[in-house]
């Protein structure tokens, strides 16, 4: 019981020290909010912890989810990468002036995704790409991923069910009021992205991560098994075999 009660006492520590760092009340006020309703970032956490492995955020906004892995003592570089300018600058000001070893960039990943080697989260970013721009996106991150490292995906499946609709009607209200990116939606299927983990090599689990919001939140958890057969081309034609090498920078390697 104490454990739980100074976890929960973490959390709630970490979301409001991130909040303090936005100087515009309602962009405080929305970070404090988001960060304390929205179970992923907890989940996260959990998940990365353990690891020194360096973090690949895609869809990183104006960088959340590295502002609070800091808070709560996690040290891994992270680069963070996002399509919209207006939150990456708001991402940039903070990082520069209170926490190391964050880059958070514009980029486009529906275009390109940098080599990288570790572990890797991709939150609400699919529903953004038509079908077949998601499966090309998962395959290239997929190969981002350490032996022994996670792909992390938070994603709205689409069912149909009543959840489902209401996530769809908050988006586009988000988009509506201009602080999502104004694009087609293309939720995708559970089976479109479990279906890019070879189970050869990846352990695949997902779960709901809705807590007591009415969205239809899921996260999506794909580890790479620490053994890899040597010599095994991936999808993207890279060679899959032996210890990854972290490049010294980030370069663009072409999706398309």
């Amino acid at each position: 019981m104490e454990t739980l009660r100074g976890n929960a006492a973490d959390h709630e520590n970490a979301c409001a020290r991130v909040a303090t760092q936005f100087s515009q009340r309602w962009l405080r006020n929305y970070v404090r909010g988001k960060l304390r309703r929205d179970r992923i970032y907890q989940a996260a956490y959990e998940l990365l912890r353990s690891s020194s492995a360096p973090i690949l955020d895609v869809g990183c906004g104006v960088g959340l989810l590295a502002f609070y892995l800091r808070e709560r003592a996690c040290r891994q570089p992270v680069l963070g990468l996002d399509v919209d300018a207006r939150k990456i600058r708001y991402g940039v000001t903070i990082a520069a002036a209170q926490y190391r070893d964050i880059d958070l960039r514009f980029h486009d990943v529906g275009r390109t995704v940098p080599d990288f080697s570790g572990n890797v989260a991709l939150v609400d970013v699919l529903h953004y790409l038509p079908p077949a721009k998601q499966t090309a996106l998962l395959t290239h991150l997929a190969d981002c991923v350490e032996p022994g490292g996670i792909l992390i995906v938070r994603d709205c499946p689409r069912d149909a069910g009543p959840r489902y609709w209401i996530t769809w009607l908050a988006e586009r209200f988000a988009q509506v009021i201009s602080w999502n990116l104004n694009a087609a939606l293309h939720f995708p299927s559970r089976a479109s992205i479990d279906g890019v983990f070879g189970a050869a090599e990846f352990e695949r689990e997902s779960r709901p991560l809705s807590g007591a919001s009415p969205f239809n939140n899921h996260i999506f958890i794909f580890r790479r098994k620490q053994s890899r057969s040597p010599g095994i081309l991936s999808a993207t034609g890279r060679t899959r075999g032996g210890e990854p090498v972290r490049p010294a920078g980030f370069q663009p390697a072409a999706m398309f």
